[in-house]
């Protein structure tokens, strides 16, 4: 089953997560982009048979979870421009 979903949707995440990357590294504070990032590597980690690269996966979409929570927490925090 996991082999028929990685070559199915494989192409697709990696694809995804490329694009993603391109777009964060134009734009390092693009939190949209880093929680469809974090949501790949989880699908990502569905895919790969190793559970030491399952983890790391998976550690990479929390550390990005926790990115966006920063960077949310450090726009709601600076003064709004007026119109």
């Amino acid at each position: 089953m996991r082999s028929d979903y990685t070559s199915k949707f494989g192409p697709l995440v990696e694809e995804g997560i490329t694009n993603l990357l391109k777009s964060i590294q134009v734009k390092p504070d693009y939190d949209d982009a880093m929680a469809y990032l974090n949501l790949l590597y989880r699908r990502k980690a569905d895919m790969v048979e190793s559970a030491d690269e399952r983890a790391a996966l998976l550690k990479q979409a929390d550390d990005l979870v926790d990115k966006v929570k920063e960077i949310k927490q450090k726009r709601a925090e600076q003064p709004q421009q007026p119109s």
